[in-house]
């Protein structure tokens, strides 16, 4: 079979309120909108939950919601911290928003735990807000920082969910028709028995199912989602 080039880029998925699927996580995304929509209302708010579960979505959403308010706000992933210096954290204090995801990875580093530590100082101090994720509760953290301990017990902190294998399917499906794809029920329950029930695995998947039906000309049955994934 002769491949076409793709004639358009594929979108990358934009993480907002409106594609974040709640089911069994209501209760923290009415926290975090509160948070966003109520000027007196600055308590940190905690999310915490494994890979998958849309901590990073809520996070970037979040930031998207408070630009378009012309808000000042910004997203800073700790995943790589290698790559980043802790000096950066006391630059943020200046955003009504700050978004601090993967938490996890400055535990038992002594200057990015005392960086953290400022950073909760000053922003309450300034009545900004701040939203936190991580991939345990607060008081499950290994942090060695007494003081960095107590500031994660502050404000809320609510433990997502992960999706079960029919909101999966709801989620896939509604990943490919933002990308103007069309993905059957059956074809969803296919990709979650067949190939995988991570959600960052299948998102990706959706990324590379866009490029390679637009290569091919060719929908998405079930024929084409085996050929494309063995």
């Amino acid at each position: 079979m002769t491949l076409q080039y793709p004639l358009k880029l594929s979108h990358s998925r934009q993480p907002g309120f409106d594609n974040f699927l709640a089911n069994g996580n209501e209760e923290a995304l009415h926290s975090l909108l509160k948070l966003l929509g109520t000027v007196d209302s600055t308590a940190p708010l905690y999310l915490w939950g494994a890979p998958g579960c849309g901590k990073s979505h809520l996070l970037l959403a979040a930031c998207q919601q408070m630009t378009q308010q012309a808000l000042n706000a910004i997203y800073l992933s700790l995943k790589d911290i290698q790559q980043l210096s802790p000096l950066m954290l006391g630059e943020l204090q200046q955003y009504e928003l700050v978004c601090i995801d993967d938490v996890e990875n400055v535990c038992t580093h002594k200057e990015w735990e005392e960086a953290l530590f400022h950073l909760y100082n000053a922003i309450s101090q300034q009545q900004h807000k701040l939203v936190i994720a991580a991939n345990s509760s607060p008081g499950d953290l290994p942090t060695t920082l007494p003081d960095l301990a107590s500031r994660l017990m502050w404000g809320v902190s609510y433990h997502l969910l992960q999706l079960d294998d029919a909101d999966k399917q709801q989620l896939l499906i509604q990943m490919a028709d933002e990308k103007g794809m069309q993905l059957s029920e059956a074809a969803s329950r296919y990709l979650i028995n067949r190939y995988s029930r991570d959600i960052i695995k299948l998102s990706k998947l959706i990324d590379k199912l866009d490029h390679d039906s637009l290569s091919r000309q060719q929908r998405l049955t079930i024929p084409f989602l085996r050929q494309s994934i063995a």
